[in-house]
C-alpha cells in the first residue's frame, strides 16, 4: 500500500488545535504510517481536552487512506458513545475479538477469534483505562488470558505491522483489582510486551472552557490528586436532602433518552435504594413492570444474540403469569435495548426476577443448582447440551433496576445530569472524577447524614 500523501491529518479536524494537540496529531499521523515500525500508541487526556475530536480526525484520515479501521471500546455502553461521537461502527473489544462459548455452568468461555483480515490496519480502543492485563476466571466471563493479552494477540496476528491505539484518562477507575491502567502507560507496553510506540497527554481542556462548571469540577479534582490534598469540598449543585434528589431525577428522567440523567453511587445498597424510590414514584407496582428501565447484570445469549452485561433496556410488555421454578421465579417479558446504529432491538425472554429484589443482584447457588436439576430432569434439549441457551429458564435474562448505578457500571458512559449519592470514601479521587466526568452539563448530590464532603 502507498499512503496518499497529498492531504494530512490535520485537514480533518474541524477546528484550529492546541499545540498539544496538533503535537499529538503529529506524532499519530508519523505513528499511522505503515512504514514506521511501531506497534502501540498511547493518547491520554483529561475530560474535555479533545481526545474525541482528534479520534474522529484520525477516522476520517484512515479512510482517506483507504486503511483499515476497527473502533472499539470496553463495554457496551462507552462503544455506543465512540459510534456516536465519530459516526462510525464501533463494537465491544469482546464482540472484536472473542467467540463465544457458554458452559454448563452458566457462564461464558471467551476464546479468541483467528484474525483472516491480513490487510494493513489500524485498532482503536476507546475508554482504554477499563482496559485489564488480569485473567478473568470469575464472573460470567471467562478468558483463557488476560484481555489486553487477547487483544494485542489478535491485532498483530492479522498482519504483523497492525497497530494499536490506547486512548484514555488516567484519572479514571482503573479496572477491577489493579491500582492503574496499564493500557495507558507505554513504559508497560516495552517491558512486558516488547511492543514498542509513542505517548502523547494532552491536558489543556478546551471542551467548554469557562463555561462548563462539570469540567472545572473535574479540573479541580485533578489538581487534588496531583497534589495530594484532600478532595474536600465538591462545587456541585446541592439538594436539601435524599427526596428531593429523587424528584430532581424524576423532573430529568425521559424514557425516550436514557442518556439525559442517572444516579451514580459507590455501593449497590445506595443505587438499589434509590431505584427503588425511583419506581415508588413512577408508581411502578411489582418486581418487573411495563415502563422498567432496567440493565443486564449478566451477559444474556438467544440464538446468535448476545446482550452483553451493563446494557441498558426498557420494558415494552410483560406476561401476566409469574412461573415458579425451583422456588424461583420468572416472567416472559418483551424489552427493547439499541444496536450498534442506534436502532430498537426487541428481545423476548424469560425474565429471573430474584435478582431485581436485592442490591447486589445474586441469587443463592443453592438455588441456582436446584434449578438446573429441575430442569435437566424436565428438558430433554437440555439434558442432551447442557447449555444455559438451551433451557429459557436456565437462560434467563438477569437484570437490574436501571436508574442508579455504581461508578465502575456507569464508567464509559456519558448523560447530560448526574445526580452523585453523596455517600463513597473519603479522598477517592478517580472515583469522585470518573463520576462527575460522566456528566455533560450538570452533576448535583444532596445533603445525607452530615457528609464530610459538603461540609
Amino acid at each position: 500500500m502507498i499512503a496518499n500523501t497529498s492531504f494530512a491529518i490535520f485537514d480533518f479536524l474541524s477546528f484550529e488545535a492546541t499545540r498539544e494537540q496538533a503535537h499529538g496529531l503529529y506524532q499519530l499521523e508519523e505513528f499511522l504510517a505503515i512504514d514506521t515500525k511501531e506497534d502501540v500508541f498511547v493518547l491520554r487526556g483529561a475530560a474535555g481536552t479533545g481526545k474525541t475530536s482528534l479520534v474522529k480526525a484520525v477516522v476520517d484520515y484512515l479512510e482517506k487512506q483507504e486503511i483499515g479501521c476497527y473502533l472499539t471500546a470496553p463495554t457496551g455502553r462507552a462503544a455506543k458513545v465512540l459510534g456516536y461521537k465519530t459516526h462510525s461502527l464501533a463494537h465491544t473489544v469482546h464482540h472484536t475479538i472473542y467467540k463465544i462459548i457458554p458452559t454448563e455452568d452458566e457462564r461464558i468461555i471467551m476464546d479468541r477469534r483467528i484474525n483472516t483480515q491480513d490487510a494493513y490496519s489500524i485498532f482503536i480502543v476507546d475508554e482504554a483505562s477499563m482496559i485489564s492485563d488480569l485473567q478473568n476466571r470469575e464472573g460470567s466471563f471467562i478468558t483463557p488470558n488476560s484481555v489486553l493479552t487477547d487483544l494485542l494477540a489478535f491485532v498483530k496476528q492479522g498482519n504483523a505491522r497492525n497497530k494499536i491505539v490506547f486512548i484514555g484518562d488516567r484519572y479514571q477507575l482503573a479496572p477491577v483489582n489493579e491500582s492503574e491502567s496499564v493500557a495507558l502507560n507505554l513504559t508497560y507496553f516495552f517491558k512486558k510486551y516488547k511492543l514498542s510506540g509513542r505517548q502523547a497527554e494532552l491536558n489543556e481542556v478546551k471542551r467548554q472552557t469557562g463555561q462548563s462548571p462539570v469540567l472545572s469540577l473535574a479540573h479541580d479534582i485533578r489538581r487534588k490528586s496531583d497534589e495530594g490534598r484532600a478532595l474536600g469540598k465538591l462545587a456541585v449543585n446541592r439538594l436539601y436532602n435524599f427526596t428531593a434528589g429523587v424528584t430532581r431525577y424524576m423532573n430529568l428522567y425521559d424514557a425516550t433518552r436514557p442518556d439525559n440523567v442517572v444516579m451514580i453511587g459507590a455501593s449497590n445498597k445506595n443505587v438499589h435504594t434509590f431505584n427503588t424510590m425511583v419506581r415508588d414514584r413512577m408508581g411502578l407496582t411489582g418486581i418487573l413492570a411495563v415502563g422498567d428501565q432496567v440493565v443486564v447484570n449478566e451477559n444474556w445469549i438467544g440464538g446468535e444474540q448476545l446482550i452483553v452485561k451493563g446494557e441498558t433496556g426498557l420494558v415494552r410488555e410483560i406476561g401476566s403469569a409469574i412461573e415458579k421454578r425451583a422456588a424461583l421465579e420468572f416472567v416472559t417479558a418483551k424489552i427493547e435495548f439499541r444496536d450498534p446504529d442506534h436502532q430498537p432491538l426487541i428481545i423476548t425472554t424469560k425474565v429471573l426476577l430474584d435478582t431485581l429484589r436485592t442490591p447486589t443482584a445474586e441469587v443463592a447457588g443453592e438455588l441456582l443448582r436446584n434449578l438446573k436439576a429441575d430442569r435437566m430432569a424436565k428438558n430433554h434439549d437440555y439434558r442432551n447440551n447442557p447449555h444455559p441457551a438451551n433451557d429459557p429458564y436456565m437462560g434467563a435474562m438477569r437484570l437490574r433496576y436501571g436508574h442508579g448505578l455504581t461508578g465502575y457500571k456507569a464508567q464509559g458512559g456519558e448523560w447530560s445530569h448526574v445526580l452523585l449519592h453523596p455517600w463513597f470514601h473519603e479522598n477517592d479521587y478517580r472515583y469522585a472524577y470518573t463520576a462527575v466526568t460522566r456528566a455533560r452539563e450538570s452533576v448535583t448530590s444532596w445533603e445525607q447524614g452530615g457528609n464530610w464532603w459538603q461540609k
